[in-house]
């Protein structure tokens, strides 16, 4: 699939992926920033991810892994993973970068497999190792699966 495939609903998530970048990178200049006041306001309540639904618009409705930043429940034909940078993860095996994107990549397949009107996977993340990625690409036959690293143009993986 192309980038000029991709539907409206797709086009509108990742410009609003780029936008919330651009929110989350102005209290955090660097990654020593771990206790400061905006850190804990972010890192602790779902809003985080309100400017990704406007966007959408009304009625567009997206699954998203951890479900800590979003609603459970309804399958929809579209699953934002987000895989959040190491200053965001404070103990437990997730705070290893490499087990944080494995559980993240096993939490999508699951999702897939719960789910079979699942169409497109959008992977937000600021680490990415492709030979663990190459590992768990035949689960997502089917699916049209897109890389969204942080700060850069997203990447059609499948």
């Amino acid at each position: 699939m192309e980038n000029e495939e991709l539907p409206e609903k797709i086009k509108a998530l990742l410009e609003g992926l780029s936008e919330a970048e651009g929110i989350f990178d102005e209290p955090f200049p660097d990654d020593d920033s771990l206790w400061d006041y905006p850190w804990i306001i972010w890192h602790h309540y779902p809003h985080i991810f309100d400017p990704l639904h406007k966007p959408l618009g009304e009625g567009q409705e997206i699954n998203i892994i951890p479900p800590r930043y979003g609603e459970c429940g309804k399958c929809t034909d579209t699953l934002l993973v987000f895989v959040e940078p190491s200053y965001w993860i404070l103990q437990g095996d997730e705070s290893h970068p490499e087990m944080r994107l494995k559980k993240r990549i096993e939490s999508a397949i699951n999702f897939i497999n719960r789910c079979g009107n699942a169409r497109y996977i959008v992977f937000w993340s600021s680490i990415w190792e492709f030979r663990m990625w190459k590992k768990y690409e035949k689960q997502f036959s089917g699916n049209v699966v897109i890389l969204k690293p942080w700060r850069l143009r997203h990447i059609i993986l499948k």
